[in-house]
């Protein structure tokens, strides 16, 4: 369709013979341009023989087709990382979805002063967080053999050009690495096929029940997983009889020895650490078969705590998505400990104020 300025509408031209593009109204000429499929040959000046006409490109530019090169070329990267890292010959849906990332990047020129290995690793990795896949970051800089802060920094800019931080639309992003998608990776790394597969899923169920009861005590949060994750298989491992040592669970983990035993000693200072494994596991399974909380008849008379003002009090003084996020942050309030950071304060405190007392007595 095309504008005719004595129709003064749009009209369906038409091309007689290849010629001039006319109405097909009022028969105005509309476009004085012959096109013509047929390469014809004029003489110039110094009598040599030149195409005649001008190329007219077709509807894909350069542009598009630079773009779709850097898409495929791209694509075939996040590939070679997916297989490399053996995050699943079948898992195609983290690939488009690292691609997608990639071009919206790209077209942001993201790209510009950064090695695409660091941008292409940090898109995988964002799609595998949010496929909860069990992969670190540090298993990318450790393949790319690249510092794990570099990259780190490269992941924490692209998650600043998608506003996922500080964001409160994109809270989805942003949660914690639950520890427990690691457990099959990290106890497959330490067994290395030395033992039955009986005995593998004792030490899955084991470690699964001892990072649930870590969340209770508060020791999960604000805590990186691998040294969760680290920590309970270390005391599964050992309560099935499996020799292994600090340093064997710190290399698998990537996590410092010193990590390790700072986390155990948490642990060991909860009522968890007391019980055998049969009496973890049946106080486990007792606490799931519990009836999840329901709010008491009053609780929209009570006063809302939390950044919903507004909503309804469902119990603790939070609103009802609020208290389901503090219950999968803690794994519940019944049977835990205090917090780590608590207990050290709390111990401080009654040792300064004992030695306050002792001071005031000599005195």
């Amino acid at each position: 369709m095309v504008w005719c300025n004595h129709c003064a509408k749009k009209v369906e031209g038409f091309r007689p013979e290849g010629g001039a593009l006319a109405c097909n109204k009022c028969g105005r000429i509309l476009e004085n341009f012959n096109f013509s499929d047929e390469v014809t040959f004029i003489k110039n000046a110094a009598g040599q023989s030149q195409a005649s006409g001008n190329i007219v490109s077709s509807v894909q530019s350069g542009i598009t087709s630079s773009r779709a090169r850097r898409s495929r070329i791209a694509r075939d990267e996040l590939m070679n990382l997916r297989d490399a890292l053996q995050i699943g010959v079948d898992r195609d849906d983290v690939v488009n979805m690292a691609s997608r990332l990639f071009d919206m990047a790209a077209d942001q020129n993201f790209t510009k002063g950064r090695r695409s290995e660091l941008v292409l690793s940090s898109c995988l990795y964002l799609a595998c967080r949010y496929k909860n896949l069990a992969v670190l970051l540090i298993d990318f800089s450790s393949y790319l053999r690249v510092s794990v802060y570099e990259l780190g920094s490269v992941y924490l800019k692209l998650c600043e050009l998608f506003y996922m931080v500080d964001n409160p639309n994109r809270e989805d992003l942003e949660e914690l690495v639950d520890p427990s998608i690691f457990i099959e990776r990290f106890i497959k790394s330490l067994l290395k096929g030395e033992h039955d597969e009986d005995t593998r899923k004792k030490v899955i169920k084991t470690t699964t029940n001892i990072i649930a009861s870590m969340k209770r005590d508060w020791m999960q949060t604000g805590r990186k997983p691998s040294g969760i994750c680290g920590a309970a298989i270390y005391i599964a491992a050992l309560s099935h009889g499996i020799m292994c040592s600090t340093t064997n669970i710190a290399h698998i983990v990537h996590m410092c020895g010193a990590t390790i035993t700072k986390r155990l000693n948490e642990f060991a200072n909860t009522e968890a650490a007391s019980l055998t494994v049969e009496k973890l596991n049946k106080s486990e399974k007792s606490i799931l078969l519990e009836k999840p909380f329901t709010p008491r008849p009053n609780s929209d008379k009570e006063v809302v705590n939390c950044k919903h003002k507004k909503s309804k009090c469902f119990g603790y003084g939070l609103c009802k998505d609020c208290h389901e996020k503090f219950m999968k942050v803690s794994g519940g309030v019944v049977g835990g400990s205090d917090p780590p950071a608590f207990q050290r304060a709390e111990k401080e405190r009654m040792e300064r104020a004992a030695r306050e007392e002792n001071e005031g007595g000599t005195g």
